[in-house]
């Protein structure tokens, strides 16, 4: 047995008795490896067989090798009462990565059958109390990373450019989605220096999640919202959460900022402009063959082009 598996049985009991029960004792461990993306280090499920007082049950946990910016702000989230999942480790701060255990937190939930309208309200309010709750704390965030231009380049230049040129190469994406290619063009030559408002606009910067595709935004028995993979996090405007997720209408008395409504909106469609673009790099390579994608990449194109 590796040492790395002895502190995943470690973190998993420790886990269990922290945030399921403190008489639970673990019986067994089943374990899948998970491929989940380019984030996902050494991601596993672990169906884990407790007893509690002679009441035997089954529960699922997630272990990942997190980034030092994952670990430290789910557990600073955790401690705020944030929609985050209950989370484990033996290492908050050293630079590398390092092992967490993590809550699943949607393996009861049934997708079929959600009440949608409701979930989408949770989900405003509880990412609106993340923003607030950190709001204008950049001392108090001064190790996380910022989003601030050079990161913003780097989005546009080495997740996106390249995909999109091979992309503008393929018949089918010209037959398909030609007549977004010149505008979608045009916007990404500007939108670094369009984005430049929003990103020093000092009255949005929080604590921002960064990636909050729909993968990241998980229902919790059906009734809750949690955010997970926080490794993108940066301090900066929320502006860069907001518009993949919610309509404009949808938010503006949620967040509780003073902005006047005609810059919020300004500041909004140029956020989204970004946003369509670095969110269409997976689904310009994978939508010929997943019909999830091809609805991505045009939700994706109509947002770079608003």
């Amino acid at each position: 047995m590796t040492l790395e598996t002895n502190e995943i049985l470690e973190l998993i009991q420790e886990a269990t008795k922290q945030f399921i029960s403190e008489t639970a004792i673990v019986l067994e461990i089943e374990s899948t490896p998970l491929n989940m993306g380019y984030q996902a280090v050494n991601l596993s499920r672990h169906k884990v067989l407790i007893d509690d007082q002679g009441t035997q049950e089954y529960v699922s946990l997630i272990t990942k090798m997190a980034n030092k910016t994952e670990r430290r702000i789910l557990h600073r989230l955790f401690l705020q009462s944030a929609k985050v999942p209950f989370t484990r480790t033996h290492d908050i701060d050293s630079k590398d990565r390092a092992l967490i255990c993590i809550q699943d937190v949607d393996y009861k939930t049934n997708y079929q059958n959600l009440e949608l309208e409701m979930l989408q309200k949770k989900e405003v309010r509880a990412l609106a109390y993340i923003h607030k709750t950190n709001h204008g704390l950049r001392e108090d965030l001064s190790w996380l990373p910022l989003a601030d231009r050079d990161h913003i380049e780097k989005m546009i230049n080495e997740r996106w450019k390249p995909v999109w040129e091979k992309a503008k190469t393929n018949e089918q994406f010209i037959e398909t989605f030609g007549k977004y290619i010149p505008e979608v063009e045009a916007v990404s030559h500007r939108i670094a220096d369009d984005i430049e408002v929003v990103l020093n606009d000092e009255s949005s910067h929080t604590l921002i999640h960064n990636d909050l595709n729909p993968a990241n935004v998980l229902v919790h028995n059906n009734d809750d919202v949690l955010f997970i993979d926080w490794e993108e996090a940066r301090y900066g405007s929320f502006f860069l959460d907001i518009p993949l997720r919610f309509d404009l209408s949808e938010v503006m008395a949620s967040l509780g900022v003073e902005t006047p409504v005609e810059r919020f909106e300004k500041w909004y469609v140029i956020a989204s402009r970004f946003l369509g673009i670095r969110f269409m790099t997976w689904n310009l390579s994978v939508w010929t063959t997943n019909p999830y994608a091809k609805d991505g990449l045009q939700k994706y194109l109509n947002m770079a082009t608003s």
